[in-house]
């Protein structure tokens, strides 16, 4: 008897690819497919709380995409739930990756809004005066403790004299 080696290709895209969408309107959830056999069970109240808060109606649900579900809410309009949302559900190394992409994120801004506002010689409180927003909040986003509103990073670029561009990207230097 030989033994014959058994090799798995796996599509590179697989975890962010759905298969199959199953609706369960009694229990209001969804359970999604990945096309590298992971399933998750997703209650539509998570979903609805997700973004803006909305109505999902179950009636309406297109699976057109393997990247995004299309549901529609009560108020007529299409919501598109991405696959990443799905994912979180099913895959927790997903999600703590996510979450430390995150952290990433909010502390090279943090970092970056720092270097400016003392290259240009100011304190926090007087950046957050110029900025017409909280010295708290300058502490926070300085400390990677919070995301800023783009309306935030706009004011703080302003105060800054800068352009929101040079603000949310670090130099290579």
């Amino acid at each position: 008897m030989t033994i014959t080696e058994i090799k798995s290709v796996v599509l590179p895209e697989a975890a962010r690819m759905m298969t199959r969408v199953d609706v369960d309107t009694e229990h209001r959830r969804l359970r999604a497919w990945f096309a590298d056999g992971l399933s998750a069970i997703v209650p539509v109240e998570e979903i609805e709380k997700a973004g803006k808060p909305v109505t999902l109606d179950l009636s309406e649900v297109k699976f057109l995409d393997p990247y995004v579900i299309l549901i529609a809410n009560t108020e007529g309009g299409i919501e598109e739930i991405p696959w990443d949302l799905i994912r979180h559900f099913c895959d927790a190394e997903f999600s703590h990756s996510e979450q430390m992409k995150d952290q990433f994120s909010r502390c090279a801004l943090g970092t970056h809004l720092q270097q400016l506002r003392e290259e240009a010689g100011l304190t926090q409180a007087e950046l957050a005066n110029r900025a017409k927003v909280g010295r708290a909040t300058i502490s926070r986003i300085e400390n990677g403790r919070i995301y800023a509103h783009t309306v935030t990073l706009r004011r703080l670029a302003k105060a800054l004299n800068i352009n929101l561009v040079e603000l949310i990207t670090a130099s290579d230097a």
